[in-house]
């Protein structure tokens, strides 16, 4: 197979090569896998992770190779794949293989046999079985710390048994029975401590009956209920769900003024709904009153200590924070200060470990936004530093 794909390759910023500077189209292959897409945060290969490299130019072999259309090959091989049982490097992976109507090929025939997926690392992803070009029996996926990310069940290529989603810290994250690819009956997701966060009842693939909501002390935030593809939300928080729709609509018209106080409202209807002080510590983040943002950020973690929205933009609030102390303002529309920012802004050390603590955590329970993943490189290490 040919690949014409000008990969930019965020992967392989680490290694250093001769012609690295030039103007050049160049294929990777790492552990003998013809890289395709750019890596997702967390995906990256590093320079410890590399065993050897083997760059091809000769346009002869180029074209034997199959990479004709590039100025060069470049093949990768990791440490964790040297270090391989040769009967392991056998077993291929489904990058390695084409499908069609449903079925996985592998040199040309429907593959039966095991199957292991690697991350660029070299570190094992996933792993499973085929038959007959169909998934069948259990398929794991790791996190590169090598915890079991997921467990899931098939049956003659669809999705059929229990399925276990976990945190990264090996915790159980979520559970449910799939039935001929569909989920069904009752289906729990969890907080790290290990309470129950969202109990919803499956039918056919879709939501039938009642969704009970809790925060992670146990309390029911709310409970809703799902007919015939409908559903209806808890009338408790009817009075509070108007006040945070009208201080959205307010904030859109650019009045934030009158947005701020519909979030109040809704926090004098209910002064324990995590959600009112996330939305209006947003828009205080945004109008660039650093301080009352990350107050009503604390509120927030205070009712729910995992609520990882509101980690991150609590995180950003301290950023902005330091990058705008001292800065001088440019102006103000519709009540929005238009601030500069200064350059270079170093952010002090105790400041910073709390920035991290709140993007590791909040990548930890789930927010892989750009945001996020680009604080954490910014500011933290990277993905790859938890």
């Amino acid at each position: 197979m040919k690949y014409t794909v000008i990969l930019t390759l965020t992967l392989l910023l680490t290694v250093r090569f001769s012609y690295a500077q030039q103007e050049q189209k160049v294929a990777y292959i790492v552990d003998s896998v013809t890289v395709v897409h750019d890596p997702e945060p967390g995906n990256e290969i590093l320079q410890d992770d590399i065993a050897d490299v083997t760059i091809i130019k000769n346009k002869d072999t180029l074209k034997l190779l199959g990479f004709e259309n590039f100025d060069a090959a470049a093949y990768l091989f990791t440490k964790a794949y040297r270090s391989r049982p040769e009967e392991i490097r056998k077993i291929p992976s489904t990058y390695q293989m084409k499908k069609t109507d449903s079925l996985w090929y592998f040199r040309d025939a429907p593959y039966t046999g095991p199957v292991i997926n690697y991350y660029y690392s070299g570190k094992k992803f996933q792993e499973g079985t085929f038959k007959d070009g169909k998934a069948e029996g259990t398929r794991k996926m790791y996190f590169q710390n090598g915890k079991v990310l997921m467990e899931r069940s098939y049956s003659n290529g669809r999705e059929h048994g229990l399925e276990q989603e976990y945190y990264r810290n090996g915790a159980l994250k979520q559970k449910g029975e799939f039935v001929n690819g569909k989920e069904e009956g009752v289906w729990e997701i969890y907080f790290p401590n290990g309470q129950i966060k969202q109990r919803s009842t499956f039918k056919n693939g879709q939501i039938d009956g009642e969704t009970t909501i809790y925060y992670s002390s146990g309390k029911v935030l709310a409970v809703e209920v799902t007919k015939k593809g409908k559903t209806s939300p808890d009338k408790r928080l009817d009075k509070i769900h108007d006040a945070l729709k009208k201080s959205q609509a307010k904030y859109r018209e650019g009045d934030t003024k009158t947005a701020l106080k519909y979030c109040t409202k809704a926090i004098e209807t209910d002064s324990t709904y995590a959600e009112a002080y996330f939305n209006r510590g947003t828009i205080k983040l945004n109008n660039l009153q650093f301080d009352e943002a990350i107050a009503d950020f604390d509120k927030a973690l205070s009712i729910e200590p995992y609520f990882y929205k509101a980690m991150t933009n609590r995180a950003y609030a301290k950023i902005r924070k330091c990058q705008f102390s001292g800065s001088r303002q440019l102006g103000s529309t519709h009540g929005v200060r238009v601030l500069a920012t200064k350059k270079d802004t170093k952010i002090p050390e105790q400041e910073l470990t709390l920035i991290c603590g709140d993007l590791k955590q909040a990548y930890f329970l789930g927010d892989d936004q750009q945001s996020v993943t680009d604080g954490l490189a910014e500011f933290c290490g990277g993905v790859n530093a938890q």
